[in-house]
């Protein structure tokens, strides 16, 4: 009976579930900018340095999402190479930022869930061994394959 009970079906490990382009672009907040794109142009025709504008868009807290197209176009209004990298680079850092949070968000939960899977394993108690009287289950790891909690360790 104990070797039946051991020859069962293996358990298969559980999906990863993928975010669609979709799904992303839903998650990730529209950008606000404070100072608008046609002011960074009229500074840059002004001929302000890229230095003043890039301290402007950073301390107006401005966030941007520009296509390939709007770059290019940027450019030949003459908006300085420096100050159109700032507005990718700055943009793709709070993308990245705010993924790792929600990452970590996900990460803190699972573990959370598998200690609670780990302490109601211990609170359980097996039968009389040689001396009567209750034992608790000391080695309860319940994250096997078989947990959907297991690739969090």
């Amino acid at each position: 009976m104990l070797l039946a009970a051991c020859a069962g079906v293996p358990v298969e490990p559980p999906r990863i579930e993928r975010l669609s382009a979709e799904q992303l672009e839903a998650r990730v907040p529209t950008p606000a900018a404070a100072l608008p794109l046609e002011q960074v142009v009229a500074l840059s025709k002004q001929g302000v340095a890229a230095a003043e504008i890039v301290e402007r868009i950073k301390s107006s807290a401005s966030r941007y999402r520009l296509s390939a197209t709007q770059l290019v176009e940027l450019a030949r209004e003459g908006v300085a190479l420096a100050v159109l990298d700032h507005l990718v680079a700055a943009e793709r850092q709070r993308i990245f930022e705010e993924l790792a949070a929600d990452a970590n968000q996900r990460d803190q939960a699972c573990r959370e869930r598998i200690a609670q899977e780990v302490q109601a394993c211990r609170s359980q108690y097996m039968g009389p061994l040689l001396v009567p009287g209750p034992y608790p289950m000391f080695n309860c790891f319940p994250l096997g394959p078989g947990s959907p909690y297991w690739r969090c360790m």
